[in-house]
C-alpha cells in the first residue's frame, strides 16, 4: 500500500488517484479527487479524463449529521418501492440526495459543479466542530434536486465500492472524508485495469487496488 504521507501530499497537492476495485465486483476503476482541493479544472479533468458520472462522497457518520440518508430508504417508502433493486455485483447503492448550491446558475458547468462540491466540503469540515450550523447551513444554502450526487459510504466492512474506497483512502491519509470520484470510461465500456495502469504511469498519478486498501484497515 502507499503510504499515508506520499497519498496525503498527492491529494493535497490536488492529484487525483486512480482506484480499482475488486476482481468479480465492478472491475473498474474510479479518479479520486479531494473535496477540499477542488476546482472547475478537475471538474473538467473528471469530465474528459474519466468520464463517468461525477459524484461527491462523504461518510455515513457524517451524512447522519446531516440527517441525509440512502436514496434506496426513500423510495423504499414510496410509492416507487417496486423499483429498488439490487444491481449485479449484488450491493446496495451509495446514493442519496442530488443537490446544487444557491449561487450556481444552472448546476451543471464545471464551475457551477465545482462551487457545490467546495461548499459541501466546508459543511464537512465544519461537523466535527460545530454540527448544529453546518446542519442548518446545509438546508439553507442547498437545494434539491441538483446536479451533484451525494453519495454516503456505508462502511468498507458492510460495502466495498469506490464510495467507500475512496472515503476509507481520505480518512487514512488523515483528511475528512470529503472526496470527489468519477468512473474511467473507454469507448462503449468501463476503462480496463491494464489501460488505466498504463495511463496511470503515463501521467505519474497513484494507482490503488481495493485489496491493497482493505490490509491497511480494520474492518
Amino acid at each position: 500500500m502507499i503510504s499515508k504521507e506520499e497519498l496525503r501530499k498527492n491529494l493535497e497537492s490536488g492529484l487525483p488517484i486512480l482506484i480499482y476495485d475488486f476482481d468479480g465486483r465492478e472491475e473498474e476503476i474510479d479518479m479520486m479527487f479531494y473535496a477540499g482541493k477542488i476546482d472547475w479544472k478537475k471538474i473538467y479533468t473528471l469530465r474528459k479524463e474519466a468520464g463517468g458520472l461525477i459524484c461527491y462522497a462523504t461518510g455515513n457518520e457524517e451524512a447522519k449529521k446531516l440527517g441525509l440518508t440512502f436514496q434506496t430508504e426513500m423510495l423504499s417508502n414510496s410509492q416507487y418501492k417496486q423499483l429498488v433493486k439490487l444491481p449485479q455485483y449484488k450491493d446496495e447503492p451509495a446514493f442519496s440526495l442530488w443537490v446544487n448550491h444557491v449561487d450556481t446558475r444552472t448546476g451543471i458547468s464545471d464551475a457551477d459543479r465545482a462551487l457545490t462540491i467546495e461548499k459541501l466540503h466546508e459543511i464537512i469540515s465544519m461537523i466535527k466542530t460545530d454540527e448544529k450550523t453546518a446542519k442548518d447551513k446545509f438546508y439553507q444554502e442547498f437545494y434539491a434536486p441538483g446536479h451533484v450526487p451525494i453519495l454516503i459510504a456505508r462502511g468498507i466492512g458492510k460495502r466495498r465500492g469506490h464510495t467507500e474506497l475512496s472515503t476509507t483512502i481520505a480518512s487514512y491519509a488523515g483528511l475528512e472524508k470529503s472526496v470527489v470520484i468519477a468512473e474511467m470510461l473507454d469507448e462503449k465500456n468501463s476503462l480496463k485495469k491494464e489501460k488505466a495502469l498504463q495511463y496511470s504511469r503515463n501521467m505519474g498519478f497513484l494507482f490503488v487496488e481495493g485489496k491493497e486498501i482493505l490490509k491497511e484497515v480494520i474492518l
